[in-house]
């Protein structure tokens, strides 16, 4: 999933630059699409890395992904500032996609260093609700 959202990213930077031309409505709805296709990939990454680290890491997995993400909210914005002050607005696209094409690289990389997961779990779906809600619609968890 990592890798096609981050190609689909490459994508929506592509749509942003070309429809930055063509009046409001196409800014917004490529700037939807760009927001559809980044936003998720902190939380795709994050549960990622998580399935491949025991419980005993987790704590500090999550505070590596939140200082890894920091020094990118701090760094990115700066260099996109540089990049647009020196080639126009359409650059700051042009380092999003080529950050999202060095991370389908990683991806693609990693996919034949490491192996798949063994065994998987079937999913089970389990909305969010109160006791006393399951109990009244009979949707318990732990039912025997």
């Amino acid at each position: 999933m990592l890798i096609w959202f981050s190609a689909a990213s490459v994508l929506a930077c592509a749509v942003m630059v070309a429809g930055g031309g063509m009046g409001g409505m196409a800014v917004w709805l490529a700037a939807i699409l760009f927001g559809a296709t980044t936003f998720p990939i902190y939380s795709i990454s994050a549960a990622h890395a998580h399935d491949h680290v025991t419980t005993a890491e987790r704590v500090e997995l999550s505070a590596a992904l939140m200082f890894l993400y920091a020094v990118g909210a701090i760094g990115a914005p700066y260099a996109a500032s540089v990049l647009i002050e020196g080639f126009g607005p359409a650059s700051m696209f042009w380092m999003v996609s080529v950050a999202h094409v060095a991370l389908v690289v990683f991806g693609l990389i990693r996919m034949r260093a490491r192996p798949s997961l063994g065994a998987r779990t079937r999913f089970v779906a389990a909305p969010r609700q109160s006791f006393l809600v399951g109990w009244l619609t009979g949707r318990l968890r732990d039912r025997d």
